[in-house]
């Protein structure tokens, strides 16, 4: 954590399926083998990260955080996010936080509350004191209100792509609506986009013609932008995934493989980390 307060990394693409979720509970892991203290929040309804992280159940979730009761005076974003804020569950380190996502904050899309969108800043706030960096693991609703509040709450974007049209899309409709935040006069002028990382890639073996294809466009399309490491799809993420473990605590070669390859996208994505541990 700095002065400004935890590094906050929002994992953003307008496409499902392209590796949001793994990409998240990865760096998540790999910072908290650092010695960072880490929390994660899982903003899309269907909780994935959530799961992931070892939570079920949760008392208070990221709704409570949103939802504001038009009968009663609001309360504080940043007093409910940190009773939301919890442990994760018994196979993650005791460094993991989690603000856990549930089914019905799918209808904050549909909120009409004045100033809902901003309500996620003020509780990442209230958590500054508690973690050194979060991870926002954001659904794929293009224009939707809650990407448009992780959009103004966080301080740089990783954008997970695959090497599909889907992969493709998702990166360059996220770029675009970002656009809308960074322009002069947007909501977030100084939000960073950390870069494109190439994410459930194919191994050697079984990459295909239509894959390198893709690969291109998005060399063609966005260059620099697009990280040296890549992401491979290897059998032991789901492992991990189903086991609502960290990748960190698997045994054998593709679970070091996919550490390294997380350890080298987390130190693109927040260089200063490297003065921290």
């Amino acid at each position: 954590m700095t002065e400004q307060g935890p590094d906050i990394v929002a994992e953003v693409s307008e496409k499902g399926g392209v590796g949001k979720t793994s990409v998240t509970s990865g760096l998540i892991a790999v910072a908290a083998e650092l010695g960072l203290r880490v929390g994660g929040v899982d903003l899309d309804p269907r909780a994935t990260l959530t799961d992931e992280l070892g939570i079920t159940d949760p008392e208070l979730s990221v709704n409570d955080v949103y939802y504001v009761d038009p009968d009663k005076r609001p309360q504080d974003p940043a007093e409910i996010a940190r009773k939301a804020f919890v442990r994760a569950g018994k196979h993650w380190p005791s460094n993991v936080f989690v603000l856990p996502s549930v089914r019905k904050f799918g209808n904050r899309e549909t909120d009409q509350t004045t100033g809902m969108e901003f309500r996620l800043k003020r509780a990442l706030w209230g958590l500054r004191d508690l973690v050194d960096v979060l991870f926002l693991d954001v659904p794929p609703r293009a224009g939707g209100k809650i990407v448009g509040s992780a959009l103004i709450a966080t301080k740089k974007v990783l954008i997970p792509a695959t090497l599909a049209e889907d992969g493709y899309d998702g990166a360059t409709e996220a770029l675009t609506s970002i656009e809308h935040y960074t322009a002069p006069g947007g909501l977030n002028e100084d939000l960073v986009i950390a870069g494109i990382v190439r994410s459930i890639v194919p191994r050697e073996s079984e990459i295909r013609e239509i894959h390198r294809h893709w690969e291109r466009r998005l060399l063609d399309r966005f260059g620099d932008m697009v990280l040296p490491t890549s992401i491979t799809n290897y059998a032991v993420r789901e492992v991990c995934r189903t086991g609502s473990m960290p990748i960190t605590s698997a045994p054998g070669r593709e679970a070091k493989l996919l550490v390294s390859s997380y350890t080298e996208v987390l130190h693109h994505t927040l260089p200063a980390l490297k003065e921290k541990v």
